[in-house]
């Protein structure tokens, strides 16, 4: 799940970051408000939103409509020190979902991440089924009739990509940027790494369908 964290406070975003990531978030910080507009600009696919109401001097909440417009599926959760009535009701209203005060219980604030994605996430129970390779969006497995493999999160996190819009062609430097976040320049090889391991438990399990790629424009699944 790609969480983008919209902070300047260092200290918090090393909390935070260690935090969400233990709770199965892929983070990707922003700190200030150039970085946001670049964002904005950029095919940057996010799940969910986590914004402080100021980046420096900067108020984030002029960036509210193009955010909700560019991401218009992903929940956003506003963090801030200023907690009125009017405040909430003036956020919620230029489209933010929720809105939590500082300062704040981390465990508060994972509970109403995870509240709002099941409002827009796939409902438990439901897979992904290409060709005979079924997907388990819950317990990340991939099977094929009675043969299953588990997959790791970031191997999960790309299979689940593809396979949600198959028709898609995703670049490595998409993948790199979906799944990895900024942690990702550390190994600019980890995508053809991942999607190796990946076709090898496909063909164990006896797959009808394998992620085919195409030079100078990226990876899908296909027969």
């Amino acid at each position: 799940m790609k969480l983008l964290l919209i902070e300047d406070d260092a200290k918090l975003i090393e909390h935070l970051n260690e935090s969400l990531k233990d709770h199965g978030f892929l983070v990707q910080t922003v700190s200030d408000a150039e970085g946001l507009r670049e964002l904005l600009r950029s095919m940057s696919q996010i799940d969910v939103i986590l914004m402080d109401r100021l980046l420096g001097h900067v108020d984030t909440k002029q960036f509210l409509p193009q955010i909700r417009q560019k991401w218009e599926s992903a929940p956003i959760v506003i963090l801030s020190a200023i907690s009125t009535p009017n405040e909430r009701t003036d956020l919620l209203n230029l489209g933010a979902d929720d809105y939590l005060g500082k300062p704040f219980s981390t465990q508060e604030l994972i509970a109403r991440l995870r509240a709002q994605l099941r409002k827009t996430s796939t409902p438990p129970g439901n897979y992904l089924q290409i060709g005979n390779l079924v997907i388990d969006l819950l317990k990340r497995v991939i099977s094929v009739g009675e043969r299953a493999e588990n997959l790791p999160t970031r191997e999960f996190s790309v299979m689940r990509t593809l396979a949600q819009d198959p028709e898609r062609i995703w670049s490595r430097d998409e993948l790199l940027d979906y799944v990895w976040g900024q942690s990702a320049g550390v190994d600019t090889n980890v995508v053809e790494s991942t999607i190796t391991n990946l076709r090898r438990k496909m063909n164990d399990l006896g797959a009808d369908v394998t992620i085919r790629n195409m030079r100078n424009a990226g990876y899908w699944i296909a027969k």
